[in-house]
């Protein structure tokens, strides 16, 4: 069985997150004219929320077709690194199997997949699939809901800022016992504030990150080199 208990328990806050924003965004989606089904298809073939906000946003300015493509490639850079890092954990499967999962992979599914196969030795391929694949099945659906009903739902669109921040948070909820990467989450989110002043393009946040990460990476290192020297 792939849905089993635990990775419903450990996908809820991207389920509830996915719901909102897929509604959101299938909202939008109407505004710029593609058919619930449409909305439907893209969901499932272009899993990205990022790139599904920015293509939308960019038909809507009657952007061209390579400038959508080539935009929503730079964005989405992110997820080969991702699927490089699943690699080792996924890399007895087949190669269909393995592009399969690797079209799964999201911001949040890589975070919650990542921690579940370095610290739960139970936690095997089928399990990390279907983490990948149930939140892809919510946001296509919320998509199509969304375009579709968008008539009689019309929430305000800046909520969507919020629902992220609500299932990042909730995702990171299961971190609170590591005192590491807490202080590392705290200190990001710090200097992301920090950097927003002075940093243009939203590139604070991307900054923040990239340094607060590396940091804890090199103490990581340098007491894990610590400890085998005693």
């Amino acid at each position: 069985m792939l849905f089993t208990k635990k990775v419903i328990q450990r996908a809820m806050p991207i389920y509830i997150g996915y719901l909102f924003l897929g509604l959101a965004c299938g909202i939008l989606g109407q505004q710029a004219r593609i058919s619930p089904l449409e909305a439907f298809v893209m969901s499932i073939l272009a899993y990205s929320g990022s790139g599904q906000f920015i293509c939308i946003a960019m038909l809507m300015d009657n952007a061209s077709l390579f400038s959508i493509l080539v935009t929503n490639f730079m964005v989405s850079l992110r997820y080969m690194f991702f699927s490089t890092a699943m690699y080792p954990h996924i890399k007895n499967c087949s190669l269909p199997y393995s592009m399969v999962f690797a079209q799964n992979i999201t911001d949040e599914t890589f975070a919650v997949n990542i921690d579940s196969f370095t610290k739960d030795k139970d936690w095997d391929v089928r399990q990390g699939l279907a983490l990948g694949f149930s939140p892809c099945l919510v946001w296509a659906s919320a998509n199509f809901i969304g375009c579709a009903a968008a008539a009689w739902l019309n929430p305000p669109t800046e909520l969507v800022s919020y629902i992220l921040v609500a299932m990042f948070l909730g995702i990171w909820s299961g971190y609170l016992h590591d005192v590491a990467l807490l202080t590392a989450g705290v200190a990001g989110g710090l200097l992301s504030v920090l950097l927003s002043f002075l940093v243009p393009f939203k590139l604070h946040i991307v900054l923040a990150t990239l340094i607060v990460s590396a940091i804890a990476c090199w103490l990581e290192v340098r007491n894990t080199k610590t400890r085998k020297n005693k």
